[in-house]
């Protein structure tokens, strides 16, 4: 696409006793226009569980889906004009604990940040809900995206215990389960898009074949757009 993209490279504890090196890749879009808001990031985590060649962890859903959506809205956002320098993230070492956008946060100034936008398992299925949690201070954001035409029903909440509730299911702690939490704990706000409870999650099952691709187009496009107005607009930081 023609952007600044560069990688940054990290070690992380792989073991009881071992390390192993991970690498982020990055692309910052910068501000086009007058006046310039603070940095908003779009993340996606594009390792999985690994295997061999007769056997392997494929990640179609997690997180192929969020990390195909990621290239697809860089490319939205660089042919427009930004109100907002825009850091395009995929993070390296995500299953392992978050060690990729860890390290990137404690690299950067949290206080430049306006709001992460974490994508993570965007392929929904047949309950035709697309999820986003979400920091407080930004439902107004969220209330933006709902107010949008789309083929598909979005529950949004700032509580994971309403999330909780739901799904109908209390195993994962939804805060924490994805990139966000790391830009969380640097009081970056952010929004979470995903699908939920994946059945398919973690097993040799996540292929392509189990992807609705014309739901997973729409959630793709609605994310892009709502993605595309925020970058029109000057956002702030709340750091």
């Amino acid at each position: 696409m023609g952007l600044d993209v560069r990688y940054q490279s990290f070690d992380f504890k792989s073991g009881f006793f071992s390390k192993a090196i991970g690498h982020n890749v990055i692309a910052t879009l910068p501000c086009s226009s007058s006046p310039c808001g603070d940095k908003l990031i779009i993340t996606a985590h594009y390792d999985h569980l690994g295997g061999n060649q007769e056997s392997f962890y494929a990640g179609a859903n997690d997180n192929a889906s969020g990390t195909a959506a990621l290239l697809a809205i860089a490319a939205q956002l660089n042919s427009i004009k930004r109100s907002n320098e825009i850091v395009i993230l995929a993070t390296d070492a995500e299953e392992k604990g978050l060690y990729g956008a860890k390290h990137y946060v404690d690299e950067t100034t949290p206080s430049n940040y306006a709001l992460n936008i974490n994508l993570d398992m965007l392929a929904i299925n047949h309950k035709n809900t697309l999820f986003a949690l979400h920091d407080r201070s930004v439902k107004h954001l969220i209330e933006q995206f709902k107010a949008q035409s789309k083929p598909f029903k979005v529950f949004s909440t700032s509580s994971q215990f309403r999330l909780h509730k739901k799904l109908n299911d209390n195993r994962i702690n939804w805060h924490k389960a994805s990139d966000h939490y790391a830009f969380s704990l640097k009081k970056i706000p952010y929004i979470y898009f995903g699908m939920g409870i994946d059945d398919k999650h973690h097993t040799k099952k996540d292929t392509l074949d189990n992807l609705d691709f014309e739901k997973y187009q729409a959630v793709v496009e609605s994310i892009s757009a709502f993605i595309v107005s925020l970058a029109q607009q000057p956002l702030e930081s709340t750091n």
